[in-house]
């Protein structure tokens, strides 16, 4: 009898599964695979679902054949992303690198991930330790099939309103479409004659190093726009504009190194920095629709010490930012000390915020109280690390100590994966991933974290191994499952690497990927192990490496495993 329910109750009950068992409901019998499984709108209510939002390049209204794989393929590549079981790396080519593409070794830059026109995302890479201030676009079509098409890339020339200042270490944050959109409205329209279509994106750029040494910090807030035109003759147009936002309200620190997180679509946190005193723990929040810094003086509760270099990623489901790890010290080498913690921050003033300046009235001090908690606490112990500041006390933090009993399980290695400047991208509602890290010595390890349980994840990792780093970049496609990653400092080589990569957070979908030519014989390089971390050395035994890969293969936890089994028994069932 069962088998008899009509379409929309099968829907309904399968939107209540997780997605392991999804599978193995579409495998249990022919008419409920035939039901559920050439439905768009069923996979479409699934990635809703499971994304928190809705992506238009993977819903349709037609019920057509191909439309149904792509939701499909994307919901499948979703549930593969986030469970961070299996990851593989993608070696770009050197020679390509080296002779063609226009971004050479830097540290300190920045990249981010805008709306670009038609069918395409635009990766923006720019800034950093370099006298280039170029900006170089890489257009990436959007949805499940981007690896099927070359990623092609332009360098563009910006235009400036004011003369944009050498930085590093700054932030560089995209905006929603909709409000890059509502600010420019008609201001580039009248250019040229025969505009057809036009498409703006922005990101906004805060702080940062204006000269050497860390030195110069800044508090100026800065937008870039990049336009592109498509014109009744089918030509097309596309430029870059640098613009030096006046901002109001008070001003905030001057600080690089920081952290910058767009919330409710509006609100730019501003969390910590490295100013060439002190690293600092101030937030600053300001109003990207109005340019204006929110004057608040916030009730912060077992506030964290100063740090740069460190992560925050907006928790929506639970209302939170969590902040990784980060550095002390005034410069990224010689001072300081990292650590591995994990913080969270309740920002219950927020909607308050929002509210009071809609209404136009004060907020109170109970609206205004954040709460800040440890959730992880700092695992390194002061006598691993090297090359310190012995003036340097702000490692014992006298905060209350998270509890959680996941605190011992992170190895001296894994622990650089939340040192000073590496890289953090919420790859889905639930997951953090980590990447690279840590001055002395910095990693190219990864880590991801369960927001959900406040736990650590180890993906297991294939491919070989890129050069490790920190104070690079990695650009999260969220759409198509891939992160790119461009350059960064080694310290083993005391400089800026040449070397970008692509990796797959799904490869269990055994895609090929086109969008750059690819190392297919680049040799791994070596894993940074427990003993180097501790001394700072690199260098790690052949042996050692192969118990290391060993470790994290029988790690691939029993999730990926039972995914993969009901995915290869859903495909043989027509799925």
């Amino acid at each position: 009898m069962l088998l008899n329910l009509a379409e929309l109750w099968w829907q309904e009950i399968a939107l209540y599964l997780p997605p392991k068992d999804i599978l193995s409901l579409l495998s249990t019998h022919r008419n409920i695979n035939k039901c559920l499984s050439a439905s768009p709108s069923f996979w479409n209510q699934l990635l809703v679902r499971d994304r928190d939002y809705e992506d238009t390049t993977t819903s349709s209204e037609g019920e057509g054949a191909s439309e149904t794989a792509d939701m499909r393929q994307a919901f499948l590549m979703h549930s593969f992303m986030s469970s961070l079981s299996l990851v593989k790396w993608l070696p770009i080519s050197r020679d390509m690198q080296q002779r063609q593409f226009p971004v050479k070794s830097r540290e300190g830059h920045n990249s981010c991930v805008l709306n670009g026109p038609e069918c395409c995302k635009s990766l923006v890479i720019t800034g950093g330790f370099s006298d280039d201030q170029g900006v170089t676009v890489i257009e990436v079509e959007k949805g499940v099939k981007s690896h099927t098409s070359n990623w092609g890339w332009t360098r563009l020339t910006p235009r400036f309103s004011h003369e944009p200042i050498f930085v590093y270490g700054a932030s560089l944050t995209p905006l929603p479409p909709a409000l890059s959109e509502e600010m420019e409205k008609d201001r580039f329209m009248r250019l040229r004659p025969g505009i057809m279509k036009k498409n703006v994106a922005k990101a906004v750029r805060f702080g940062g190093f204006e000269g050497g040494g860390y030195s110069g910090e800044s508090n100026e807030v800065w937008v870039l726009t990049i336009v592109d035109y498509d014109y009744e003759d089918d030509s097309l147009d596309q430029f870059a504009v640098w613009e030096k936002i006046e901002t109001h309200g008070p001003t905030p620190m001057a600080r690089a190194y920081h952290s910058a997180t767009l919330i409710h679509d509006r609100y730019l946190v501003i969390i910590g920095g490295m100013a060439h005193l002190e690293s600092c723990m101030e937030e600053s929040i300001l109003d990207t629709k109005t340019w204006t810094w929110i004057d608040m003086k916030l009730n912060c509760k077992g506030e964290p010490r100063g740090r740069h270099g460190h992560s925050v990623v907006w928790d929506k489901r639970r209302d939170r930012l969590v902040m990784f790890g980060g550095g002390s010290g005034t410069d990224l080498l010689r001072t300081g000390r990292d650590n591995n913690e994990v913080w969270e921050l309740k920002m219950k003033g927020i909607v308050a915020i929002h509210e009071c300046l809609v209404r136009s009235r004060s907020c109170s001090d109970q609206e205004m109280m954040w709460e800040w908690s440890k959730i992880h606490k700092n695992t390194l112990s002061q006598k691993n690390s090297s090359a310190r500041n012995d003036n340097d006390s702000d490692s014992d933090d006298d905060s209350e100590d998270g509890s959680n009993d996941a605190d011992i399980n992170l190895s001296p290695s894994e622990s650089l994966c939340l040192g000073r400047c590496h890289n953090a991208m919420k790859i889905s509602p639930d997951s953090v991933l980590l990447l690279f890290g840590g001055g002395r010595p910095s990693t190219n390890g990864m880590l991801g974290y369960d927001l959900a349980n406040d736990t650590f994840l180890r993906p297991f990792v294939k491919g070989p191994l890129p050069v490790p780093r920190f104070t690079g970049v990695a650009s999260f496609l969220e759409t198509e499952g891939y992160v790119l990653v461009h350059g960064g400092f080694n310290d083993r080589i005391g400089r800026a690497v040449l070397d970008m990569q692509v990796l797959d957070l799904a490869p269990s979908l055994g895609r090929s990927f086109a969008g750059f030519p690819l190392d297919e014989d680049r040799q791994s390089q070596e894993a940074v192990s427990d003993d180097a971390a501790k001394n700072g050395q690199y260098g790690v035994h052949p042996q050692h490496n192969l118990h290391h890969n060993l470790r994290h293969q029988q790690q691939m936890n029993a999730l990926q495993r039972l995914l993969l089994a009901q995915l290869h028994e859903a495909q043989m069932n027509g799925l």
